[in-house]
This record gives C-alpha cells, sequence and structure tokens, in this order.
C-alpha cells in the first residue's frame, strides 16, 4: 500500500526465536510496499514460518550493491513507497551498511521511522552479570592476530563495558588475544541467544581462554563481553578473589600476592587484603 508520502521503516527480526517479532513489525512488513533485505531468502523465510503474506517487492540491499541501490530505493520512496529494511536477523545498522540508507533518508527529507526489537548486543548484555550503566559495542573481532590486537588496546583503559562479535572456530585465538591485552579481568561468552542451547560463561579471561582452547568448536553465534578498566564493583565475587589469592600466596608473599590480585582485579586493595589475611589465619591453624 503505497503512502501519500514515502517513508523508511527500520525493522528488527529477531535473531534465533521466532516468538521474538513484535505484532507491530509483522504488520510493516506485510503493509510495506518494498522489503530492502540483507539477504531475500532469509526474509522470506521469516515470513513464511510466520505466515505472514505481503505483496511487497523485495529487492536486495546489502555491502555490495549498497551503491547502485541506494538512488533506486530513494527514488520509490521520494514516489510515496514504503521501503522496510531489514537485516537477515536483528537490528538493522548493527554491523552492516544500513545506516547510509537511512542517512540518504534525512537528506532527502524523507521520514525514517524505527520499530525496534530483538538485538544480540542488548540482549547479551541484558543476561551477561556485567556493569552495563556504560557499555560500548566494538563490532566484529577483525581477522587476523595483528588486526585484533590492535583493536583490543584501543579500549583496554576504557571503564565500561565492551561487547564484540566473534566466529565460534576463533573463539579460543580470540579469548587469547583478549587475555593477553585486556589482562585478567571477568568476562562472559554468550553463544546461541535466544535459541533452545542459549548459554552463558560468566568466569575470567584467563578460565575462559583456557576452556575454549580445550573443548570442541562450539556453534552458534558468538557474542564476548569484557568488563571495563578498574571496575569498582563487586564483579569479582569473594569466591573468585579468594581463589586468586590462594594460587598467588603458594608461590609469594601476602604483599606481592595482594599487589597481584589488585593489579589483575582492580578490586580495591583493602579488600583484597582482608581476604588475604582470613586465608594467612586459615593456613596457620591447619600447620
Amino acid at each position: 500500500m503505497a503512502q501519500s508520502t514515502g517513508q523508511l521503516a527500520v525493522i528488527a527480526t529477531p535473531i534465533g526465536n521466532l516468538g521474538d517479532l513484535s505484532p507491530r513489525a509483522a504488520q510493516m512488513l506485510q503493509n510495506a510496499d518494498i522489503l530492502a533485505c540483507e539477504d531475500t531468502r532469509v526474509t522470506r523465510k521469516l515470513l513464511s514460518l510466520k505466515g505472514l503474506r505481503t505483496s511487497a517487492k523485495f529487492i536486495p540491499y546489502h555491502d555490495h550493491n549498497g551503491k547502485l541501490m541506494r538512488p533506486k530505493l530513494l527514488a520509490a520512496m521520494s514516489a510515496g513507497n514504503l521501503v522496510a529494511l531489514v537485516s537477515d536477523a536483528g537490528t538493522p545498522l548493527v554491523s552492516d551498511p544500513g545506516y547510509k540508507l537511512v542517512a540518504a533518508c534525512h537528506d532527502a527529507g524523507i521520514d525514517v521511522i524505527t520499530i525496534p526489537g530483538p538485538s544480540a548486543v542488548l540482549a547479551a548484555l541484558s543476561a551477561a552479570g556485567l556493569p552495563s550503566n556504560r557499555f560500548l559495542f566494538a563490532g566484529f573481532v577483525p581477522s587476523g592476530q595483528k588486526a585484533a590486537s590492535t583493536a583490543f588496546r584501543e579500549f583496554t583503559t576504557l571503564p565500561i563495558t565492551t561487547i564484540w562479535f566473534e566466529s565460534p572456530r576463533r573463539l579460543g585465538s580470540t579469548l587469547q588475544l583478549m587475555y593477553e591485552e585486556f589482562g585478567d579481568r571477568l568476562a562472559v561468552v554468550a553463544r546461541e541467544l535466544t535459541k533452545l542451547h542459549e548459554n552463558f560463561h560468566r568466569d575470567s579471561l584467563k578460565s575462559l581462554k583456557n576452556f575454549y582452547a580445550k573443548s570442541v568448536t562450539p556453534k552458534g553465534e558468538i557474542v564476548i563481553l569484557i568488563s571495563g578498566a578498574n571496575e569498582r564493583n563487586d564483579e569479582f565475587d569473594k569466591i573468585k578473589l579468594t581463589s586468586m589469592l590462594r594460587e598467588e600466596m603458594q608461590a609469594n608473599s601476602l604483599r606481592d600476592a595482594v599487589q597481584t590480585v589488585t593489579q589483575v582485579s582492580g578490586q580495591p586493595r583493602k579488600k583484597i587484603y582482608s581476604i588475604a589475611i582470613d586465608l594467612n589465619s586459615e593456613y596457620k591453624k591447619k600447620t
């Protein structure tokens, strides 16, 4: 159905669970004149699985054809058509080139509306148990060890949670690089979000990189979240700090152990020293 004035609707689609498609998004998909899709086959399958019927024209819009397709989509909207922009999964413009079309619409005076919904970034953050008052989505981890290490260094001093996308086959090597650049911070590997085997593996980067170095390659999309530098919170809980101190105190003095754990965890020295004193007293009782 053509609109009296053209419009672009940016529509979020499910990242796994089909039940996450909102009624408003479903209605907009049905009412659109044109569906600009990252992959038309994926969008057709979504509509079929949800039992949605549409007379819309399906047009591929992605990184490789964006420069060619933008003028055509702008012309269609200028002629009064409603264009719905969708990615294969999640919210468009998050790690895809859709923002160029949105920017072009604003420049041309064409209305842009958003139909919010699923996002792997926010889904992972909401259930990770890391500070969420401030966070940064850093996108996909660059391919190549040097490029990845360089990217990580940009964020090592930020006191905020950073969020990354990664492929399952590179997870082990990426966690190793993250450990080398970020140090042993609390982190979360989120996998298969909203799907049947959704999983959140929350531990120190050291433990995570050791675990995935030995395990079989996991399945599904991966989101990695890393706590910020020098976070003054309880993310390294007493059990984790106690374990770290016990390991350090086996080979070092109490003072050196406290200093090391303080630097690694970013927790107050007073808090760590108190735990170390308790451990030392416990050791003396045993001997």
